[in-house]
């Protein structure tokens, strides 16, 4: 096991030289539990990984259990044969046979995993943080009860983010201050309104408040903050990106607005992972819904814009009233990357 560790820090290193010793090793002692790194060996060289690092995301009013895929990365001289992309439909079909039916990553570059059909899940745009008077706190371990109290407050009304227990976030903060970063608090009357954390105290890594403007009474030094926004807000920047690997499994586990009651007859095109394509008569009553095979279909749908409706991003110009209806679309924030 330990040579094994080794040898993930060092491809971590080669394929990531822009992070330090002192994070790769962080990140494959507290990300990889000896059974969530796919690995490719050429003898007993380690030539490419990828890890599936554990979280609970919350989608359509249910949490699942989502693999988040990061890290991955091939040995240059293995480059240009396509091994990696053979590894993410390997692990794709994995996935799907196992009951997690979506996964997500933080890409390096949105292009190269929309090959494999894979859809951005939430945008951004950078919002200028006002001069208030209110001074800031730095904080630590002794405060994570209030920040996950922060934390659940600014998704509640959100699609798509991650669950953090105290675990969760003490690992966030141990991450943050690794090399020196720091986390700050916004008190008012002694309560938290919100926090801040930052790897360089120059930008804002993540902030989650009670009410978005909360930063703007605080005394701070950071001149901008992400603000999450719809895909058609102008100059939205993309973020996170997802995609299902199990269609019928997520179409009768999630939740549907109670108030719709209606059949719709649909096929799913899933190009890059065939096996995850079908005909789906999805049946949704009281908040949910059952699914059988469709002979005849009314909307023929690619697997992206499968991957829109399910996770509500999409443009409410994009598809059907009959579609919306059944999936309407919801505001997104994932702040994980790893």
């Amino acid at each position: 096991m330990e040579k094994l560790r080794q040898q993930l820090v060092d491809l971590y290193m080669i394929c990531f030289p822009e992070d330090t010793q002192t994070y790769a090793e962080f990140f494959v002692d507290n990300k990889w539990d000896g059974t969530n790194c796919m690995t490719l060996f050429d003898n007993d060289k380690l030539i490419n990984m990828l890890f599936l690092v554990k979280k609970k995301m919350f989608l359509r009013g249910v949490v699942f259990d989502v693999p988040y895929m990061v890290a991955g990365g091939t040995l240059p001289e293995y480059r240009g044969k396509h091994i990696f992309t053979g590894v993410l439909l390997q692990a794709m079909k994995n996935l799907g046979n196992s009951g997690h039916p979506i996964t997500g990553l933080m890409p390096f570059l949105h292009t190269f995993y929309e090959k494999q059909a894979y859809v951005t899940h939430s945008y951004y745009i950078w919002q200028p943080v006002k001069k208030g008077s209110l001074p800031m706190k730095e904080i630590g371990f002794d405060n994570i009860d209030e920040m996950i109290e922060v934390y659940n407050s600014f998704m509640q009304d959100k699609n798509g983010w991650f669950y953090r227990d105290y675990d969760a976030m003490h690992l966030r903060l141990r991450e943050i201050f690794l090399e020196g970063g720091k986390a700050y608090g916004l008190f008012k009357d002694g309560k938290m309104q919100g926090y801040i954390l930052t790897f360089d105290d120059e930008n804002i890594d993540e902030y989650c408040a009670f009410t978005p403007d909360v930063i703007d009474q605080f005394d701070t030094h950071f001149e901008e903050v992400k603000l999450n926004v719809y895909c058609d807000h102008e100059g939205a920047e993309q973020d996170n990106q997802f995609r299902i690997c199990n269609n019928k499994y997520l179409m009768e586990h999630i939740q549907y607005p109670k108030e719709v009651d209606t059949t719709l007859c649909f096929s799913v095109d899933d190009w890059f992972y065939k096996e995850n394509s079908g005909k789906y008569k999805l049946v949704v009553k009281d908040g949910k819904g059952h699914v059988e095979q469709a002979d005849d279909v009314e909307f023929a749908l690619s697997i992206e814009d499968f991957t829109k409706l399910v996770t509500g991003t999409y443009r409410l110009d994009e598809f059907d009233q009959k579609l919306q209806k059944v999936f309407p679309r919801v505001l997104n924030c994932a702040l994980d990357k790893f």
